[in-house]
């Protein structure tokens, strides 16, 4: 029996095969589109396989010594690697029995491309085994826009706020290619954004500054444009401001892990000491005994247990934000706990796993 398995996760809601693991045993002549000959498995042991970023290397483990030791870390003096589109590049000896091709340049996202590795000029082969042949795509590229908060530069002072979010894509997008995604104005007038980028170039933070907060709520625009990064997406989005004096709850999150809590974020930064027992309480009994943080203009809930399911969490009346006002009107939000789920970690290649006799 021949049979192939590919564990997939998801990326931005864009499905996407991570890692090609396959497994092999004899006993049937149906060939798949990812079969690969299990005779392989004495040559070789792993290869970079499935959904890749644009960045990664092509690496391939031989079962068996390659070449000599003086020829670990030099580049390969025969053309071992092929593909299908071409890709410029290098081949470099890791150890005695890893060879990585080292790309030029950056893969296009997306791309679908087919592997040729003359395994006939290393060893002494069968000619149905003098080629090993095989597949990998690079991640197609995307994006997710999140608004993380919105919140004053100094507590007491709420008419000039500042957004908070986050750009995320699928796989590495250059820093002056981001930046072009997002424009942001108020009232017709642009709104400047400072970014932070992690320097694996696929978390992006950003600060929309110098948000009015006025007498009657406002709106911000975000124009939002993938087109520098290759990704056909546009859309317009708006952020609401809430008028002045509004004090009120505006979202509410669950955190899973590592510890379990939900997030509730105001309209207004928060008195750091006020009591919150009675003013806040999750589920219908309320009977929950729980602890409290208070950070700026949100509230961090943590239940005594983890929680499973759907429930409210109840805000009352009474609550008060920083300049000593009190929340008009109670309020209740559904929140959702999740169970954690076992992690399963896979190894990120290809194997072969040689049939066997019986």
């Amino acid at each position: 029996m021949i049979s192939a398995k590919k564990i997939t996760f998801s990326i931005l809601a864009v499905a996407v095969l991570a890692i090609g693991i396959f497994y092999f045993s004899r006993g049937s002549n149906r060939r798949e589109a990812n079969f690969i000959d299990p005779a392989f498995g004495e040559y070789v042991t792993s290869y970079t396989t499935g959904v890749i970023s644009s960045g990664s290397t092509v690496r391939i483990i031989l079962a068996k010594d390659g070449v000599d030791s003086s020829a670990v870390g030099q580049e390969s003096g025969t053309k071992l690697f092929s593909f299908s589109p071409s890709i410029s590049g290098k081949t470099v000896w890791l150890d005695k029995h890893t060879v990585e091709f080292r790309p030029n340049d950056r893969l296009p996202a997306g791309q679908i491309y087919e592997a040729t590795f003359q395994l006939a000029r290393l060893f002494k082969v069968s000619e149905s085994l003098s080629v090993f042949q095989y597949s990998f795509q690079v991640i197609p590229q995307n994006f997710e826009v999140s608004i993380d908060n919105i919140k004053p530069y100094i507590k007491t002072e709420l008419t000039r706020q500042k957004i908070e979010g986050q750009l995320l894509t699928a796989d590495f997008a250059p820093n002056e290619s981001v930046e072009k995604i997002l424009a942001v104005s108020q009232n017709g007038k642009s709104l400047r954004v400072t970014w932070e980028h992690l320097p694996e170039g696929k978390r992006h933070s950003f600060v929309v500054e110098d948000v009015a907060r006025k007498e009657a709520a406002g709106k911000v625009n975000l124009k939002i444009n993938g087109e520098s990064i290759g990704v056909n997406s546009e859309e317009e989005r708006e952020v609401v401001i809430p008028a002045l004096g509004d004090f009120k709850i505006l979202t509410a999150k669950v955190v899973q892990n590592p510890n379990q809590y939900v997030v509730l974020q105001f309209s207004d930064p928060l008195k750091e000491r006020q009591e919150l027992n009675g003013l806040i309480s999750v589920g219908a009994a309320g009977k929950l005994t729980l602890d409290f943080e208070i950070h700026d203009n949100e509230i961090w809930v943590y239940p005594p247990v983890r929680q499973t399911g759907t429930q409210t969490v109840y805000v009352e009346a009474g609550l008060r934000n920083v300049n000593d006002y009190r929340m008009r009107e109670a309020s209740a939000v559904e929140v959702t706990f999740e169970q954690l789920k076992p992690e399963v970690r896979f190894v990120g290649k290809g194997n072969i796993l040689p049939s066997t006799d019986g």
